[in-house]
């Protein structure tokens, strides 16, 4: 099953179309309900393909939230979801879709985020991204350090995250560490018993030293002109110009 879909998503990775221009925008889910109901379906369509049918993340309790943010990359029309993610808070730990997805496997995860969410804390879910952006050679790196960056502006102490063996290669080169006090040394059975998930957390701004030179400078470039940063990229399918608008 692997081997095929490596080589589906190889030969889609192919055939994307080349795009030249992104949007990332960062918002309170309260702003644009249509756009929280988008981002799910991208979600979905993303994970069905690796025949994962459902997940805690899929809840739309969220949606029109105050309290949640976006991140959203967007085509430069505003037409396209491209890829997306959210930041998502919670009065106790049966509010994150992380514990909502593993608490039942351990008994010490409710007091430790308990223990959390009283010190500004907020759960990274939810996180997609398209062939589109793949095939520029653009993965999922860029929206978690956006996420870091959003930390100083929220106000936020902790980032937490329910983690795939994808996103966990990220975990040194930002400084997250993985809560290896948890599940079986750090990993759970999730979504299901082929698969394997992680608790990573990132501490601000205690864990910044631990991230690599540039991550902590495409933090301090996004922290200056929050509105108006522009990254370029070169990728296998030419350049790709990503603009960021933060609004929160």
């Amino acid at each position: 099953m692997s081997s095929y879909l490596s080589k589906t998503l190889t030969s889609k990775l192919r055939e994307s179309k080349p795009i030249d221009e992104v949007v990332l925008k960062i918002l309170r889910a309260s702003e644009d309900v249509v756009l929280c109901q988008a981002m799910v379906e991208g979600h979905k369509r993303v994970l069905h393909a690796y025949g994962i049918k459902n997940i805690s993340s899929f809840n739309t309790d969220w949606m029109g939230r105050d309290d949640v943010i976006l991140i959203v990359a967007m085509s430069a029309d505003g037409n396209k979801i491209l890829a997306g993610t959210r930041l998502q808070s919670g009065d106790k730990p049966e509010d994150l879709p992380l514990y909502q997805a593993v608490g039942h496997m351990d008994e010490g995860l409710k007091p430790w985020l308990a223990n959390l969410l009283k010190d500004r804390t907020m759960e990274l879910n939810g996180m997609w991204n398209s062939i589109e952006l793949a095939g520029m050679g653009l993965g999922v790196e860029w929206m978690v350090q956006s996420a870091m960056a959003s930390m100083s502006t929220l106000d936020l102490r902790n980032i937490l995250a329910l983690t795939s063996p994808v996103t966990r290669k990220m975990r040194d080169k930002m400084g997250w560490s993985i809560k290896d006090q948890f599940g079986d040394d750090g990993y759970f059975k999730y979504p299901n018993d082929k698969l394997l998930a992680s608790i990573e957390q990132f501490i601000f701004p205690d864990d910044l030293p631990k991230s690599q030179k540039e991550v902590r400078v495409f933090l301090d470039e996004l922290w200056a002109d929050p509105s108006g940063y522009v990254m370029n990229i070169k990728g296998p399918k030419g350049k790709l110009k990503v603009r960021f608008n933060i609004s929160v």
